[in-house]
């Protein structure tokens, strides 16, 4: 079987990068191009999965509000309770938000490898890869609650144990507890770039959770203080931005409000129109932006671990081959 050509230059650039490794510019710039590039994708499935769990979100926050049982709207509240109809929206807002959670940062994953190969790509055809392994993206999500669960918990020990002691122990233990959380900020970055690669390899491997756990922490392996740097900054600035867009949101409903301030259809447009627009376009901006991030981090520790742009860059010579010879 003869070996395969060797890719010629037009196959370096065939998408939204060149086929290198990226370097630290290149991160924070080149989700902005998949956006573009593929908006179906990278912001119409979010958008979509989005809309559903703030309205369902929203609604429930409007129940509590508004529950007579509670009675938070009134001079005296009762605080006698909580209706089941809340209780059973807020256990469903819950699980749409962990869901949309979960659909929105995976399906961003198809978006990105395909744009960076120069190829758009449907709704429908993302959500088929992401569908196929929705078990093991929940269990991974799972996992990844638990650990942190369990982090949180170590932190609050000395605290805890501190309570049962005198005010020098009390002391003693809020600053501890300060300490282990400061120390465990590393490891709460760690533990989302792991979840954020294992979840790019999940759905564009096609893996279970267990062999993307172990694939991710050998691509991160010699990378993980480079990518640690690169999630947090990435982290920082685009959850500055999406709560700009919350806070502004806010301050609109806010002032709306006050137009009429006893008219219910008055304050529910402002809550659910103007603040509910707001949450759902920051949501949005996450979402894509750090899938974005976490999809790049594979493709890049791939490249420099595999030589996968040789692979990438042969695929565009192999397509382009393709598109000649049925012109």
């Amino acid at each position: 079987m003869p070996a395969p050509a060797a890719p010629t230059y037009r196959s370096w650039q065939p998408g939204i990068i060149a086929l290198k490794p990226l370097s630290f510019g290149d991160f924070l710039a080149v989700p902005f191009k998949a956006l573009r590039f593929n908006r179906a994708v990278m912001i119409g499935a979010p958008l979509l999965f989005t809309l559903v769990s703030t309205v369902l979100s929203l609604t429930t926050l409007w129940m509590v509000v508004n529950d007579p049982q509670l009675g938070l709207l009134s001079a005296a509240p009762t605080l006698s309770g909580i209706s089941g109809e809340t209780i059973a929206l807020i256990v469903i807002a819950i699980a749409a938000a962990l869901l949309a959670d979960v659909f929105s940062s995976s399906i961003i994953a198809p978006g990105v490898a395909r744009a960076v190969l120069g190829e758009r790509l449907t709704i429908a055809t993302a959500w088929k890869q992401v569908q196929h392994r929705l078990g093991s993206l929940l269990l991974l999500y799972l996992v990844s609650f638990v650990v942190i669960c369990a982090v949180v918990a170590l932190a609050c020990a000395p605290l805890l144990l501190a309570f049962l002691g005198d005010g020098a122990a009390a002391a003693g233990g809020v600053a501890l507890t300060v300490l282990f959380f400061l120390a465990a900020i590393p490891l709460f970055l760690a533990i989302t770039v792991v979840q954020g690669v294992t979840r790019a390899l999940i759905v564009l491997e096609d893996v279970s959770m267990v062999q993307g756990l172990r694939r991710a922490f050998g691509l991160i392996k010699g990378r993980f203080w480079w990518s640690l740097l690169i999630v947090f900054v990435a982290m920082f600035l685009i959850n500055i931005a999406a709560s700009v867009f919350q806070y502004v949101g806010q301050f609109g409903a806010v002032a709306v409000g006050l137009i009429a301030p006893d008219s219910t259809a008055v304050l529910a447009i402002s809550f659910f129109a103007i603040y509910g627009v707001a949450y759902v376009v920051s949501m949005v901006m996450v979402y894509a932006y750090l899938g974005a991030i976490f999809a790049l981090l594979y493709i890049d520790l791939r490249m420099r671990h595999e030589g996968f742009d040789i692979d990438l860059a042969r695929a565009a010579e192999a397509r382009a081959a393709a598109q000649a010879g049925r012109a």
